[in-house]
């Protein structure tokens, strides 16, 4: 009953929908298209100095097993992204030089 009554709240027609734009006690997150996001000339929200970094590691319920996600609160910016675990990783050792090749 509290979970759809904050649903209800946060202006989501239903529980299961992904908003693409949420205002929280920090600031207003909004969902940015790829080519909005990576233009060069973006105009940063904070112009007072470097901002503080908060890291969260989540599990959602996802039906494909990819249900971990990293997620990066810069400032009023909100970046996540899927988590596939540590990847081992390649061998460099084993190196060749040109004076071992006959």
């Amino acid at each position: 009953m509290l979970l759809s009554k904050m649903a209800a709240e946060g202006g989501g027609k239903e529980m299961n929908e992904i908003k693409t734009q949420f205002t929280t006690r920090e600031g207003l997150y909004k969902l940015l298209s790829h080519s909005e996001y990576s233009r060069p000339n973006r105009v940063p929200f904070n112009s007072q100095g470097s901002n503080p970094v908060r890291v969260s590691f989540v599990n959602v319920n996802d039906q494909s097993g990819n249900g971990d996600r990293l997620c990066f609160n810069v400032g009023r910016e909100l970046y996540f992204y899927i988590y596939k675990g540590v990847r081992k990783e390649c061998q460099t050792r084993v190196m060749t030089s040109s004076r071992d090749v006959p």
